[in-house]
């Protein structure tokens, strides 16, 4: 699969799927701040409960979902909470299901980033169920804000499995941020590695890993400043876990991840790796839909 560029070129319209709660502030500023930066509409949803459920909203609506509000009042507090002036900016108020209505509103308005901040589940290693729900049917890439924004992303990690379309994630992650620091990673996780590599295996089994990145990046249809800027790294272990030890260590404020929809490859790869990643991770994690 080569990449186009049109899946290169930053996108021509953010969504913003907010439920007004606190913590949505950091995801508001965020769409607003990457609005600016590509020159690009800023679309915000909010999702309301469909008519005559408000009723029956402590049997059949989990605690965080919040009653019907007039439209004017989510209006007005969209604007007030946003601390950035967005030129074209368009608010959505619509009745339903939260996942199904925020890609209902991404395809009528032709928006192909959708961004939303991080849910709060009652466990940090699970995703709430409208990012999970997001993560597996989106049709268009997603981002996950957890951080409070402090201008442009500038130290960004890219995962790789050396595939397609993982090559997808490094391509867009250097075309939509092209002043960000980029790091490479690959995570091998091979269990007992310890109990059956000697030192001198191990050292031919590292040189054999770099090789193949070097390989990956020489493939890779990148400028070559570009490719100059991305340094690349080689670890062992579980992809969740050294990616969240390196974020700490080396405050990265951006990780990118690859999700393809194939049939069943899609499911496990949006259902493992990316589904445990996403609330593993301390900063914002964007998740790019490659396409067969």
């Amino acid at each position: 699969m080569n990449a186009t560029a049109s899946s290169l070129a930053p996108p021509q319209k953010i969504l913003l799927a907010t439920d007004l709660r606190s913590h949505g502030d950091r995801a508001l500023d965020r769409a607003a701040q990457l609005a600016l930066q590509w020159g690009v509409p800023l679309h915000v949803v909010h999702v309301q409960p469909c008519p005559g459920e408000d009723e029956l909203a402590p049997l059949n609506q989990p605690s965080w979902r919040p009653g019907r509000t007039s439209p004017i009042v989510v209006e007005r507090q969209i604007r007030r909470d946003l601390r950035q002036d967005v030129a074209a900016l368009a608010i959505h108020v619509v009745d339903g299901d939260p996942a199904e209505a925020i890609l209902d509103v991404a395809a009528q308005q032709a928006c192909n980033l959708i961004v939303l901040g991080a849910s709060e589940p009652s466990s940090p290693s699970a995703l709430g169920r409208v990012t999970e729900q997001l993560l597996r049917k989106s049709p268009v890439s997603l981002l996950v804000v957890k951080s409070r924004p402090h201008g442009a992303y500038a130290n960004v990690v890219v995962g790789t499995d050396f595939t397609d379309e993982s090559r997808c994630g490094l391509t867009t992650a250097a075309s939509w941020l092209p002043d960000a620091r980029l790091t490479l990673m690959h995570v091998l996780d091979i269990p007992y590695t310890s109990l059956w590599l000697d030192a001198e295996h191990s050292t031919g089994l590292a040189r054999m890993e770099m090789a193949t990145m070097r390989s990956f990046l020489d493939s890779t249809p990148l400028a070559v400043e570009v490719r100059a800027r991305v340094l690349p790294l080689i670890e062992h272990g579980h992809p969740e876990i050294v990616l969240r030890d390196h974020v700490v260590q080396e405050e990265s404020d951006l990780v990118v991840i690859s999700a393809f929809r194939r049939g069943l490859a899609f499911h496990l790869l949006v259902g493992g790796t990316s589904r445990r990643i996403v609330p593993a991770v301390p900063s914002d994690v964007l998740l790019v839909r490659a396409q067969p």
